[in-house]
C-alpha cells in the first residue's frame, strides 16, 4: 500500500490499484502532495510504428501511435476512476500532447473503423 506524505505533515495511504496498473509508485520517494491531487494509474503501453514520417517531413523520424489503458484518480483517496485509452502519437521515445482519452466503447468504434478502412483500402485496386 502506497502512502503519500501531505504538504501538512500528514498522509494519505492510496487505494488499491486496478490489477492492469504497472506502477510501483505513483508519487517518488520524498514527494509532498496537497489532499485533492489526483494521479494516473496505467497500464502497458503498446507502441505501433507506422510507415508515416513525423509532421510529413520527408526525414523526419517515424510517426508512432502509442496506446495505453489509464485510468485517473482524484482525489488521493479516492477509488480509481473508470478505465480509458489514450491513443498518442508521437515518435519512438517521445510521446507528444496530441493525445486523445477514450471511453472503451469508443476505443471498439474506432477500431472497427480502422479496419473497416483497411477492408476498403485493401479491396481497392492500385493504379500504375
Amino acid at each position: 500500500m502506497e502512502v503519500v506524505r501531505l504538504r501538512d505533515g500528514d498522509s494519505v495511504k492510496l487505494r488499491p490499484c486496478p490489477p492492469w496498473c504497472t506502477a510501483d509508485r505513483h508519487f517518488a520517494e520524498g514527494d509532498y502532495a496537497d489532499p485533492d491531487d489526483g494521479y494516473h494509474h496505467c497500464g502497458p503501453e503498446i507502441s505501433v510504428p507506422t510507415s508515416d514520417r513525423w509532421l510529413g517531413l520527408v526525414d523526419g523520424p517515424q510517426t508512432v501511435v502509442h496506446v495505453i489503458l489509464k485510468s485517473w484518480t482524484h482525489p488521493l483517496d479516492a477509488d480509481s476512476g473508470p478505465a480509458r485509452i489514450e491513443i498518442n502519437l508521437g515518435t519512438r521515445g517521445q510521446r507528444t500532447d496530441s493525445s486523445a482519452e477514450v471511453t472503451p466503447d469508443e476505443a471498439r468504434a474506432i477500431a472497427a473503423a480502422l479496419l473497416d478502412l483497411a477492408a476498403t483500402a485493401d479491396a481497392t485496386p492500385r493504379l500504375i
